[in-house]
C-alpha cells in the first residue's frame, strides 16, 4: 500500500473562481505544478477529490466536467505534474437536474470517494494526508483517518477562522499548496 495526498480542486490546486464550466477557465495556482512534482518525488500518489455540484445545478454536464478535468491534466502534465486520479461528486440535494438531486455519501465531507480511491489505488490511509481550503475537505480527511492541512488560498482563510471557533485541533494550516506539500513530506518522513 502506498501513501497519497488527497487534494481539493478549487481554491487548493486551481484558483477559486466559482463554478468552472469550460476548460478555458482552468487556472492552476502558480505553485501548483511545483507542489505536485515535489509530492510525487516524496513518494505520494496524487489524488484529486472534488465536489462539483454545478452538474446537479445544470450549469455543466458530466461531459463538460470531463473536458475541464482533461484540461487540468493536460496543463499539469505539460509541467510533469499530472495527477494519478481524479474523483468527483456531481450531486447536490438542492440540484435542479433530477438525476443528480440527492443526498449522497460521495459529497465531501462524505468519505465514499476517499474509500473508493483507497481501495482502487491501494492507498495506505495511515501514511496519507488531505490538503484543502474548506472545512468539508478537512472533515473528509479526518473521517478517513488522514492527517489534514488547510490552505489559506481559496476559502481557506474563512475556514481557518471556523476551525478556531470549534477548537479543531490536529489540523495544520499552510499559506498555499506548496507550503502544505512541504509539511506533508515532513509528516511522511516522521511516520516512516
Amino acid at each position: 500500500m502506498r501513501p497519497a495526498i488527497f487534494f481539493d480542486r478549487d481554491g487548493t490546486l486551481l484558483v477559486e473562481m466559482g463554478y468552472i464550466s469550460h476548460p478555458s477557465l482552468v487556472r492552476p495556482y502558480a505553485l501548483t505544478a511545483e507542489a505536485l512534482r515535489l509530492a510525487r518525488a516524496g513518494g505520494f500518489l496524487l489524488v484529486m477529490v472534488t465536489n462539483q455540484s454545478g452538474v446537479a445545478r445544470g450549469w455543466l454536464s458530466e461531459r463538460d466536467l470531463g473536458a475541464v478535468h482533461e484540461r487540468v491534466q493536460t496543463m499539469l502534465r505539460s509541467e510533469d505534474a499530472g495527477l494519478d486520479a481524479i474523483y468527483y461528486c456531481p450531486h447536490h440535494p438542492e440540484g435542479t437536474v433530477a438525476a443528480y438531486r440527492q443526498t449522497c455519501l460521495c459529497r465531501k465531507p462524505g468519505v465514499a470517494l476517499g474509500e473508493r480511491a483507497i481501495r482502487e489505488l491501494a492507498i495506505d490511509p495511515a501514511k496519507s494526508l488531505v490538503i484543502g481550503d474548506k472545512m468539508s475537505d478537512i472533515r473528509f480527511g479526518l473521517d478517513l483517518g488522514l492527517r489534514a492541512c488547510l490552505v489559506r488560498t481559496g476559502f481557506g482563510a474563512r475556514a481557518e477562522q471556523a476551525a478556531r471557533e470549534i477548537h479543531l485541533s490536529g489540523v495544520h494550516v499552510a499559506g498555499d499548496v506548496l507550503e502544505a506539500v512541504k509539511w506533508a513530506i515532513a509528516e511522511g518522513a516522521r511516520l516512516a
